[in-house]
């Protein structure tokens, strides 16, 4: 077999015949061929010319892999259609490695079948010939020639920005140097220039580091960088010997030719459609109803038989307001005769106070709220990150549209030249707290350990990743490291929506969390913090100072009453090893901690008397500093997010990698949903004010167009999917070409019209949709609903859902007369026991407030919630998980929290009912279920009030708290019909 082989090698050749299952070669004799020819291989080989680029891997190539990956069509980046394309490489680097095929980016990806896309994987022999091509020295009959280029200036400037510009930058300029560009590097500092072109051996810069005098040991970690490489310092070598070239090189942005990375074709799929030029729905004059039952009578069904009222008015006030109604409205709805009753319901829920509440949930879920900052053990306090909660609740409440809901999100510190108005309106100072949106996810660089340059990238990375997966409906953040598999999202696009954050999120401007937050505050607000917060302070510090010195001798009695004979010198050390992280402590004091956790975990009721005492003095003290804290005006810090104008230049990462910079790029937005040819143009807002590049204020505006393909229909499929329990696209977070295809997509279409047209109305939305008779069907499964509809696709009945965990618990609450009604401002506090259990406290009138207002700690989330699914913010949670676990039949069954609760109900039922077993069985109904019971379960309930007293006997009491606690825990109470 000669070189023109069909296998492209000799060698390739022998191990595919070896391996063709087509071969009738017995598996022993396949052996001794394989045996046979390596012998022949390592004879004969150094006598074969290597195999040729052109004769056997340009034309598998060409044939397979140049469709996609040619000089006008370049995914990835990278060209196959030529050798100087292929020695070029792609966006992750070289493709191959001469000599070294396991470590060839073409061969991996070819070999895992991941490439290419069309057409299947290559064949064995097709494999092995590229394998074998560069295994032999990946030999070319002409290697083009490449120049050689010197590196410039943005080959230096990443290395720059990475390694010096913490000392030497937007924060600080020691000894004068500022080494932010060439121009700053040739103007030096005290020194003198640092550098000294086409002499590098003369330049400052090289000689600083080269002696590791610069960055100095002592500052590694105090400004968390790392020392450079030998591959930096010699690129930096080579920069400053061709005498420091500096090359007119622009950013990569979006311009009006055609995209090589993205085509026409692509933009085809359906969510990447702008709305106006999607599918026609001028036969939508039925609404909602109209199509889905185009789509049942199609399935030979039809719609379920409406719901009656009582389920109707309790799936309302659940659906709206996360709690039943209490008994007299629900006596109201149900009893009047007024037409249009249930309508007229719709719009009253609308109007409470609690619809924010409900609905802004949601909305913190996808934006990834958190009262902590996560990443640590220490898992330290957000203190005013509620102010963004309360704003979310607040602009549901207003029906804010939401295209402006969302400019004042992304970029509400370029809408109002804050700094430099004379007063600042409550209108500003909610745009500012807005833009919290984009500082909810998990943030660990405020520690001493975890802010270097990659930490803040990942803090980034998560506000893309919240922005696209809950408002654009995209799995971008694969694109981060190599153009996306599946959608046409080239890392390029990745890297260009980072540069519009730039200017507020970047990584080699970096600021602590002290400089963090914004001071703003309307001038009523300020007077009364001058007036109220001096005092009530005084009064906090003292407290404060007390329980810090309870806390601590309650620690040493705990100490000494366990382990008597412990010394005054561990004692101390104990309580220093307690404030450190378990990462920091020394062995010593590793132990220590261990010995007090073990003391400490001692149930109460072991514990000996001074202990006990010593715990209740912290406990009462806690108890006043958060009465005291509760008479406090807010304080004027935001935890905001701002434009300061002079972003770093950003570069598209290699793979991803911080340390691997590759191209500059300029802001801009996937070319997917955009015609290719339409430029994204940014400017500053406030030409003559505060400087702020503007960048985010165009994205926000960009994607808000009323035909952006994605914000309102991936807004209103989220809205259906919270009233029906799925869906019109399943995939709540992709819209891609790898998500659910929508089960109806003119009924999506129509609707994200619709959403536009009526003013980006939330509530109007909930209208259209509650309305409808799609959502008044009743719920019950029948015969044909199995056979024809079993998953509900078409929505030919209506789903029975679980109540998520913040309804259960204010449902709870509500029915037990247990809720304070109170809204907004600070989060209340958890107690956590020995035994892990995290409750809410209560607050003074002695109930507690709607989970909203709890405090949401990463690392402390109130057991109840989380029992019930309360999502891990990581970043965000577009869609929760909704489990039946045996925990959560045991919580409802033993907690002392929900028993309590319990009570509280039968207490209300006595009071209501008297002595009555009907009217208190009626009654627990009425407020627990908002219905009527059925005969059976009149008689039953009843039945079960007569055993109950007698087997409780002097505590007749008891019976009625434990029929309702049995309900409580009833599917009834915990399911939504």
């Amino acid at each position: 077999m000669g070189k023109n082989s069909k296998f492209g090698h000799p060698w390739a050749g022998i191990i595919a015949m070896a391996r063709s299952s087509s071969s009738r070669i017995a598996f022993s004799r396949r052996i001794a061929l394989i045996l046979l020819g390596f012998a022949w291989f390592v004879a004969c080989g150094p006598l074969i010319a290597a195999p040729l680029f052109e004769d056997v891997v340009a034309p598998i190539l060409k044939s397979r892999c140049a469709d996609c990956h040619n000089e006008t069509s370049r995914k990835g980046e990278l060209d196959l259609s030529s050798a100087a394309g292929i020695l070029k490489g792609g966006e992750s680097g070289p493709v191959f490695k001469a000599g070294d095929p396991d470590h060839s980016h073409l061969f991996e990806m070819v070999h895992r079948g991941e490439m290419p896309k069309k057409g299947g994987p290559l064949s064995e022999a097709q494999l092995e010939t590229i394998r074998a091509w560069i295994a032999g020295g990946a030999a070319f009959r002409e290697t083009p020639v490449l120049a050689k280029v010197p590196p410039n200036q943005h080959d230096v400037i990443p290395v720059m920005l990475l390694r010096c510009t913490a000392c030497h930058g937007p924060q600080g300029q020691e000894g004068g140097l500022d080494l932010r560009t060439p121009a700053l590097m040739r103007k030096g500092g005290n020194s003198g220039p640092a550098l000294v072109e086409g002499k590098p051996d003369d330049s400052l810069l090289i000689k600083r580091i080269e002696s590791e005098a610069c960055p100095p040991q002592e500052m590694l970690l105090k400004f968390f960088v790392k020392r450079p490489p030998s591959s930096e310092v010699a690129m930096l070598r080579d920069w400053i010997s061709a005498g420091a070239p500096e090359l007119a090189i622009e950013p990569d942005v979006a311009g009006s030719g055609p995209d090589p990375l993205v085509s026409d074709e692509e933009r085809r799929h359906w969510a990447f459609v702008r709305l106006s030029e999607s599918v026609a729905v001028e036969d939508g004059e039925g609404g909602i109803d109209g199509f889905i039952g185009e789509k049942l009578e199609a399935a030979g069904l039809d719609f379920s038989p409406e719901a009656d009222r009582d389920t109707l008015i309790r799936r309302a006030w659940i659906d709206l307001t996360g709690m039943p109604p209490s008994a007299e409205e629900w006596r109201y709805w149900r009893g009047t005769a007024e037409a249009n009753w249930y309508a007229s319901m719709v719009d009253e829920l609308l109007a409470s106070p609690h619809y924010g509440e409900r609905w802004g949930r949601y909305w913190l879920d996808l934006a990834g709220y958190a009262d902590s900052e996560g990443g640590l053990e220490s898992d330290p306090v957000r203190e005013v990150a509620w102010k963004y909660r309360d704003y979310v609740v607040d602009a549901f409440n207003r029906d804010k549209p939401y295209d402006r809901f969302l400019i004042e999100q992304i970029a509400g510190d370029e809408l109002v030249d804050h700094v430099n108005v004379a007063t600042l309106s409550g209108e500003m100072i909610d745009n500012l707290v807005a833009t919290g949106f984009l500082r909810m996810g998990v943030d660990q660089t405020g520690s001493r350990t975890m802010n270097f340059t990659e930490d803040r990238l990942g803090v980034i990375y998560d506000a893309i990743g919240v922005l696209s997966s809950g408002v654009m409906g995209l799995t971008m953040n694969c694109a981060r490291c190599h153009s996306h598999k599946y959608d046409p999202i080239p890392q390029r696009d990745y890297f260009r929506l980072k540069a519009v954050f730039q200017g507020a999120l970047d990584e080699h401007d970096w600021l602590s969390f002290k400089t963090r937050t914004l001071e703003a505050g309307t001038a009523d607000h300020r007077e009364r913090l001058a007036a109220t917060n001096p005092v009530i302070g005084k009064e906090l510090q003292t407290l404060e100072a007390e329980h810090k010195n309870a806390d601590a001798e309650m620690r040493m009695i705990l100490l000494r009453s366990h382990y008597p004979g412990i010394s005054e010198a561990d004692q101390k050390e104990t309580l220093v090893a307690l404030k450190k992280a378990a990462n920091v402590r020394t062995l010593q004091q590793a132990v220590l901690v261990e010995r007090f956790l073990t003391a400490d975990l001692v149930p109460d009721e072991a514990q000996p008397e001074p202990v006990l005492a010593a715990r209740a003095k912290v406990a009462e003290l806690e108890r006043r500093i958060g009465l005291v804290k509760a008479q406090l005006e807010p304080p004027l810090a935001i935890r905001a997010l701002w434009d300061r104008g002079d972003p770093s230049p950003t570069y598209m990462l290699r793979r991803g990698e911080h340390d691997k910079p590759a191209r500059l790029v300029g802001p801009g937005v996937p070319a997917v949903l955009t015609d290719g040819k339409t430029p994204f143009l940014a400017e500053p807002p406030f030409p003559d004010g505060t400087p702020k590049t503007g960048r985010r204020l165009a994205f926000a505006r960009w994607l808000t167009e009323p035909d952006h393909p994605l914000t309102a229909r991936v807004m209103v499929n989220r809205i259906w999917y919270h009233h029906f329990g799925s869906g019109l696209v399943a995939t709540l977070e992709n819209f891609g070409t790898q998500g659910a295809r929508p089960t109806h997509p003119e009924l999506l279409d129509w609707l994200s019209r619709e959403f536009v047209n009526r003013g980006w109305s939330v509530k109007e939305m909930h209208r259209l949709l509650m309305n409808s008779r799609t959502y008044r069907q009743a719920s019950r499964v029948t015969d044909g609903h199995i056979d024809r509809d079993p998953e509900n696709r078409l929505y030919s009945r209506m789903n029975l859902r679980r109540l998520d965990a913040e309804a259960l618990n204010d449902s709870l609450l509500s029915v037990a007369g247990k809720l304070d009604d109170r809204r907004g401002g600070p989060p209340d506090g958890v107690t956590v026991s020995r035994d892990g259990l995290v409750t809410v406290n209560a607050t003074p009138s002695g109930g507690w407030r709607r989970s909203l207002y709890s405090l949401h700690r990463r690392t402390e989330m109130p057991t109840m919630l989380e029992t019930f699914d309360y999502p891990e913010m990581g970043p965000n949670c577009v869609e929760r998980s909704v489990s039946t676990v045996s925990p959560q039949a045991l919580m409802l069954l033993n907690n002392e929290r929900v028993r309590e609760l319990a009570v509280g109900l039968a207490g209300r039922v006595a009071e209501t009912a008297g002595e009555e077993p009907r009217a208190r069985v009626e009654t627990v109904y009425h407020l627990a279920l908002s219905r009527e019971p059925q005969a059976a379960e009149l008689a039953l309930g009843m039945e079960s009030l007569a055993l109950l007293r007698s087997q409780w006997g002097d505590l007749p009491d008891r019976a009625l708290e434990t029929y309702c606690h049995m309900i409580l825990n009833s599917a009834a109470f915990i399911y939504l019909d």
